[in-house]
């Protein structure tokens, strides 16, 4: 079984085929067990720098939100039935819930866009989140997952369904990478780009 914990940068368009995403450099993980008790997700951004400052210093810069996605997903776990792939979700100061995601699926369908807000099912592990198929098979879809309105992951999909690529952009600050917000128009864009790849 194979999980998306971010594992090499990717290029939405440019390596569509890929299946990881690499967190950005300064990005430690953390460990946290799925329903089956056997997953890692990455979700400790910018904490690397501790070892060259002091443990006071390390604990006073608040790491930003983070996300993971999972796929393929257990398919021995019926909690969730439908589900397409899970989220893992990490903040500084307590763990997730449904109220700190949103997201939506956003699609082009025959030439029209459209957009399907997601709704969220929580796991019984903290922080572990489904998103079932909330959209249309016809058509090319990108799903927008966003923590605590700031770290937001980009989700596309292979003519199966299966997922395809994950990305989650971010920005680079001195000498930290940390999360950046996505514009509806880089929505579009990639949207566009997907559309028009070869089937």
């Amino acid at each position: 079984m194979m999980y998306l914990a971010f594992r090499s940068a990717l290029a939405v368009g440019a390596a569509l085929g890929a299946l990881a995403y690499a967190p950005p450099a300064g990005l430690a993980a953390s460990t946290a067990a799925s329903a089956t008790g056997s997953v890692t997700s990455s979700a400790c951004p910018t904490c690397g720098t501790a070892k060259a400052t002091s443990a006071s210093s390390a604990e006073a810069f608040k790491w930003p939100p983070w996300l993971s996605i999972e796929w393929p997903i257990n398919p021995f776990d019926r909690s969730v039935p439908g589900a397409v792939f899970y989220v893992h979700a990490a903040m500084h100061s307590g763990t997730p819930t449904v109220r700190d995601l949103s997201g939506a699926a956003e699609g082009m369908v025959n030439g029209q866009r459209r957009t399907v807000p997601l709704h969220f099912d929580a796991l019984p592990a903290p922080g572990m989140f489904a998103v079932r198929a909330q959209w249309p098979t016809q058509g090319t879809w990108l799903v927008r997952v966003t923590l605590a309105g700031s770290t937001t992951a980009l989700v596309s999909f292979d003519d199966q369904g299966n997922v395809a690529s994950v990305r989650v952009p971010t920005r680079v600050v001195g000498e930290q990478t940390l999360p950046r917000q996505v514009a509806q128009r880089e929505i579009d864009s990639t949207l566009m780009q997907l559309a028009a790849r070869p089937r």
